[in-house]
């Protein structure tokens, strides 16, 4: 996402019956004096995009200076444009609205309801919230009192402070000079805070708060932008060797693979380079400890065929051995400087965060906060950036709309369900199959010590007969078997370990079957904003949740010598 920041900034404010005190000039002046010192802390070409609810008064005021500095607008309403029309008053009021209307970038329109005054104030509470999902900075003209009723500003403003979302509050007396609500006064922005603990700053650190906004105060580089060298696929291949050794990944299927979700083209062009460079990175850490497990094997092996060969050979295996050593240490080196340990492990943090963007941007959920203890910093910053550019929905909400993005998002979880489901056959049949040679090699090796010591005391009462010269050769490959076949054991269990094939084939299996309980409840559900938009988290917590104990078990798991 390299050019220009973005900047997204939610408003919220009182109706006109609330206002009626203040000079609308003179508050007007005081917003575009707030909108100016915030756009004074970005680059000259940050673009910044207000997201209103297009109510009469603030959201009406802070639009019209918004659009008077340049700034995009996009608009979420709690209902249909003609619906929603009828809150305004004949004349200059909705003639307002109408320009307003005409004049927003994007128009995400709601499918609330005025069946009663309780589904309309919810359906004004469900605007305040998805705008508040699209904001990075909330500016709030708030009088400072609690809200009115359901959806009103002070809930609004509790809610972002809550959410941990910086609120400039623009009270509503003149003489009040401008406040920045920041969680815990800039030592955090994780949430939790109330009204009455969030600490009360001044406009002038509002710098501090862009800063601390992810991919804002410099655009974020691509991440898995660089292709992945020779080197790396090379190295890609002792791990692909092994799965075809052990037939442990399932043969390709006759028909067509599972369907993939359709993504936004904000966000298509860096799931694919991230999702990409995630696999290659993997593939070529893989095969790395692959081939240090397998070359200190066979440097255990050279150097024991010592004892099968002439002294004339020692040179040879001597430097075979040196060879096999240097390849080990090249090949840690490398994997170490091309950090492919961590580029698997962002771009894989980012792709997945971006698979599940493309269907809660449709919803208005941008997830510029959701992101996991565990998630670097960078992956924070790209995948906000994404969000930023793919910004609001231009739809009006009806049932089939909401059938489509249903549909949408059962496909995201039948693909993640083949998904987890392969990844977990696949890695327990490796886990279960490597164990199984590995205990070969270990019974073979006591197996032989067996037969060794029972013909030596079959010698020992002369119930069998050998001559020395051919008992010595007898122990030397006693003594070469029993030392290389633990030797490929341990170099076995080292790769199973390093990989936690059997770790991952548990989770995946857990994920899978969580998946699989969701989508039935899904599919039992009445098709509703609302319930959709729960469902819709609650499966990103869950993908990201398993990223993130993916991210904690790999962590600690980077490219060593094996030892």
């Amino acid at each position: 996402m390299a050019g220009a920041a973005l900047v997204r900034i939610g408003v919220t404010g009182h109706r006109p019956r609330l206002l009626d005190q203040c000079d609308p000039a003179d508050l007007c002046t005081r917003i575009t004096a707030t909108m100016r010192a915030l756009a004074a802390q970005l680059a000259p070409d940050a673009a910044i995009t207000l997201v209103s609810c297009g109510a009469a008064g603030a959201d009406q005021l802070a639009a019209r200076c918004a659009l008077d500095l340049g700034w995009r607008h996009e608009l979420v309403i709690p209902f249909a444009p003609a619906d929603f029309a009828l809150d305004f008053a004949q004349g200059a009021e909705r003639a307002q609205f109408d320009a307003t209307l005409a004049g927003a970038a994007r128009t995400f329109a709601l499918d609330g309801a005025r069946s009663d005054a309780d589904a309309a104030a919810q359906a004004y509470e469900r605007a305040g919230r998805v705008m508040l999902a699209q904001s990075d900075i909330v500016i709030a003209i708030w009088n400072g009192g609690p809200a009115a009723g359901i959806g009103g500003t002070g809930q609004i403003v509790a809610e972002a402070v809550g959410d941990g979302i910086p609120v400039v509050h623009v009270p509503t007396t003149p003489a009040a000079a401008p406040v920045l609500l920041w969680g815990s006064g800039g030592q955090g922005d994780a949430g939790g805070d109330t009204l009455q603990t969030v600490a009360r700053l001044p406009l002038e650190r509002i710098g501090d708060v862009l800063r601390a906004l992810p991919g804002v105060a410099s655009a974020p580089a691509p991440q898995g932008s660089d292709a992945m060298g020779l080197r790396a696929r090379l190295l890609a291949v002792p791990y692909r060797l092994m799965l075809s050794l052990t037939r442990a990944r399932d043969a390709p299927a006759g028909g067509a693979a599972h369907a993939e979700l359709p993504l936004a083209p904000e966000i298509a062009e860096p799931f694919t380079r991230a999702d990409r460079t995630a696999s290659a990175a993997a593939s070529a850490f893989r095969g790395a400890y692959v081939a240090n497990f397998t070359l200190a094997a066979a440097a255990v092996l050279v150097a024991l065929s010592g004892l099968l060969f002439p002294v004339g050979f020692k040179p040879v295996l001597l430097a075979t051995e040196l060879a096999l050593i240097g390849c080990i240490l090249a090949i840690t080196r490398i994997g170490t400087r091309e950090d492919w340990h961590r580029r698997w492990m962002e771009s894989r943090q980012l792709a997945e965060r971006l698979r599940c963007l493309g269907v809660a941007a449709r919803l208005g959920e941008l997830g510029l906060r959701a992101h996991g203890a565990r998630t670097a910093a960078d992956v924070q910053a790209s995948a906000s950036a994404v969000a930023r550019a793919v910004g609001l929905p231009d739809v009006r909400v009806d049932r089939p709309w909401l059938e489509g993005v249903r549909g949408d998002l059962l496909l995201l979880m039948a693909s993640q369900r083949a998904y987890f489901a392969r990844e977990s056959r696949t890695m327990h049949r490796l886990d279960h199959r490597l164990h199984r040679v590995g205990l070969l090699l270990f019974a073979a090796t006591a197996l032989v010590c067996a037969g060794f010591l029972g013909w030596e005391a079959l010698l020992g009462l002369h119930l069998a007969r050998m001559d020395e010269e051919a008992l010595h050769h007898a122990a030397v490959w006693v003594t070469v078997a029993t030392a290389a076949f633990p030797a490929l054991g341990a170099a076995l269990h080292g790769i199973r370990m390093q990989g936690d094939f059997a770790g991952v084939a548990d989770r995946s299996h857990t994920t899978e079957r969580e998946l699989a309980r969701l989508e039935q409840a899904i599919l039992a559900e009445p098709v509703e904003f609302d319930r959709l938009l729960l469902r819709v988290r609650r499966v990103t917590a869950l993908l990201t949740d398993d990223l993130d104990s993916w991210t904690h078990a790999y962590r600690g798991r980077p490219l060593v010598l094996p030892g």
